[in-house]
C-alpha cells in the first residue's frame, strides 16, 4: 500500500469527521488550496465544529 506524502495527506476531525483536503484547503477561514496541514495555522478552527487545530489529540491523519 502506498501512502501519500505528507503535503497532501487528508486529516480528520475525531470531534465531528469534518475532512480537511490540502488540495481544497479552507479559503472562507484564510486557508488557501495548496495548504499543506502543517502550514495551517494553531489558531485555525474546524469549520464544522469550531474546534481548534491546536487543540491534541482531536485531528487525525487519515491513513490511505
Amino acid at each position: 500500500m502506498m501512502t501519500k506524502d505528507a503535503r497532501s495527506a487528508r486529516w480528520v476531525c475525531l470531534e465531528c469527521h469534518y475532512i480537511y483536503d490540502p488540495e481544497k484547503g479552507d479559503p472562507r477561514n484564510g486557508v488557501p488550496a495548496g495548504t499543506p496541514w502543517e502550514q495551517v495555522p494553531d489558531t485555525w478552527r474546524c469549520p464544522e465544529c469550531k474546534v481548534l487545530k491546536s487543540k491534541k489529540g482531536v485531528f487525525k491523519r487519515l491513513d490511505d
